[in-house]
């Protein structure tokens, strides 16, 4: 057997060694692309597919979590970002349950959990410093569950109660948010964060609240004057209610005008003062006694009245005593109250803020279009644009008037004109596209020509003849590979190259025949021929055909004069 293979080696370096140059060179790179290209599939057939396992890590926890798998010996690939970890999908949870385990990614959000495991000798100031954790994770996990956000922060700041109030600090919070690519937040969502955070905590304000974005950008306004923010909600709401009035004139002209043929501008100056009124009236006629109070008193008598000498005479001792005198006194009082109930009606007006003091209301409408008349030959004038009569105008001018509630006596003013619109020309514009479109289609298709063609020719020109030229060659290597005369078959057979020999050798006949070997020779030469040829050989047959005819013909010619003089 060694001595096979050493004699296969010997005829393949014979064979190398006998081809030119450029074909060694030709052999050296098919060979390297046939080998290239069976690597590649089997390292494809063999490859491995990953599954993410954590993706929108921090720098961090991304080289922790790598250095853990480079210690658990598991393949894992890593995207340019270094965010995203991918690892074998049969590897996933069983890694993601033992990183939880480990605490990882250590920037994981911490609620109200982190009081479920409290030991017995935790102090007061852990304990603050607990809650304050627990209201930062759970704020920035209900921050993080709004549309938008990727990922937030929120920084709280609680100052210590005191026991006296004006010393008493006011709390304070910083948001940061992190939102998804092409996400703006509008002002109303940066105040509905912040008024979220400035609710979740005792004592806080919104305008404590600042948020910035991850570029550092403050979103919220919080203004402290509430002067400046009442008058920024005054002014959206002008903007809401302007726009509001606009829409519906558009929409309400749009169906006789056509859409976006309308362009109408609304301004409203509203009243934002706070009145509050009392009214109350009487109704002196309607009166009615709601009660009677009466107080009689009578008193009659008489009582001694003044006698004696005036003067000191009545004084002197010794005098007699004057006449005594007898005074009557009679006293009546009549005392009446009536109270009266007069019906009075009491009203307390408040009136409502933004409640429109002027409109000013201006109205464009674009032209009628005309369609053009028909000619006799059926092909018909291309449309024109005339402006609306002033009597349609009035109508529109009616009509937006009892839309917007148009208050002529509160000085409200409208003016509805037709005006011709711009029109912008897009048939150039389209024309270029089409145009583009047109030179990518035939670009793309040289493109794949040009492909398919350089294909086809590599194969017409290189695998085909590559492959007629090994072919020619092993055949040559074959044939000299074989022994080619007795004599070399009876060195083989000597030398047991060739085992049992004898037994496969066919037993010649002693007598051979040479016409007839020739004869089956050539029989199987013609048969071969016609196989490969059958058209040429049908052609052939033909001939031989027409010429046995005509030269029998020929022959029948010859003999028919003779026939005839004898005759």
């Amino acid at each position: 057997m060694l001595e096979y293979f050493k004699k296969v080696y010997g005829h393949v370096s014979d064979f190398i060694n006998g081809l030119t140059p450029a074909r060694k060179m030709a052999f050296l790179v098919i060979g390297s692309i046939i080998t290239v290209a069976m690597a590649g599939l089997f390292f494809l057939a063999g490859g491995k597919t990953y599954q993410p396992l954590l993706t929108n890590l921090n720098p961090e926890d991304s080289t922790n979590i790598i250095r853990i798998l480079r210690d658990e010996r598991i393949p894992f690939t890593v995207d340019p970002t270094g965010k995203n970890i991918a690892i074998p999908p049969e590897s996933v949870y069983d890694l993601r349950l033992k990183l939880a385990m480990m605490g990882l990614p250590q920037t994981s959000v911490v609620g109200y959990e982190v009081f479920d495991k409290q030991s017995l000798g935790t102090t007061s100031f852990v304990q603050k410093i607990n809650e304050k954790r627990a209201k930062e994770g759970e704020l920035m996990r209900t921050i993080g569950s709004i549309k938008g956000v990727k990922r937030s922060r929120v920084h709280l700041a609680i100052p210590q109660k005191t026991a006296f109030v004006e010393d008493q600090k006011k709390s304070s919070a910083s948001v940061v948010l992190d939102l998804e690519p092409g996400t703006v937040l509008t002002e109303k969502q940066v105040y509905g964060i912040g008024n979220l955070v400035a609710r979740a905590v005792e004592g806080m304000e919104i305008s404590d609240v600042v948020i910035v974005d991850s570029f550092g950008k403050v979103l919220s306004s919080n203004p402290r004057d509430p002067f400046a923010a009442e008058t920024a909600t005054q002014l959206e709401y002008k903007q809401k209610v302007e726009s509001d009035l606009e829409k519906r004139i558009e929409a309400m002209l749009g169906k006789v005008v056509g859409d976006g043929r309308v362009v109408a501008r609304v301004n409203a100056d509203l009243d934002f003062s706070q009145v509050q009124e009392t009214q109350t009236s009487y109704d002196g006629d309607a009166a009615a006694t709601a009660s009677v109070e009466r107080d009689v008193k009578s008193m009659e008598g008489s009582r001694p009245g003044p006698y004696g000498l005036a003067g000191a005479a009545s004084n002197t001792p010794g005098q007699p005593p004057a006449p005594n005198a007898q005074v009557r006194n009679d006293t009546k009082t009549n005392r009446e109250i009536i109270n009266y109930r007069v019906p009075q009606v009491v009203k307390s007006t408040r009136k409502p803020l933004g409640e429109p003091k002027r409109l000013s209301v201006a109205v464009m409408v674009d032209g009628k279009t005309v369609k053009g008349a028909a000619g006799k030959d059926g092909t018909r004038a291309p449309a024109s644009v005339e402006a609306w009569s002033p009597e349609k105008l009035k109508e529109f001018e009616g009509l937006v008037a009892n839309v917007v509630g148009l208050d002529r006596k509160r000085g409200d003013t409208i003016e509805v004109k037709s005006i011709e619109f711009s029109r912008e020309d897009f048939e150039e514009a389209d024309r270029i596209l089409a145009d583009n479109e047109k030179k990518i289609y035939f670009q793309k298709m040289l493109m794949y020509t040009v492909i398919g063609i350089t294909i086809a020719l590599f194969f017409l020109f290189v695998v085909r003849p590559f492959i007629r030229w090994v072919t020619e060659n092993t055949i040559d290597s074959v044939e000299t590979f074989l022994p080619q005369t007795i004599e070399e078959l009876e060195k083989m057979q000597k030398n047991s190259s060739l085992p049992n020999l004898e037994d496969n050798i066919p037993v010649m006949p002693e007598k051979i025949d040479p016409e007839k070997v020739e004869g089956e020779m050539i029989k199987e030469k013609i048969i071969s021929l016609v196989d490969a040829n059958p058209h040429k050989a049908a052609l052939i047959l033909k001939e031989w055909v027409i010429r046995e005819s005509n030269k029998k013909k020929a022959e029948a010619a010859g003999s028919a004069p003779g026939k005839g003089k004898s005759a």
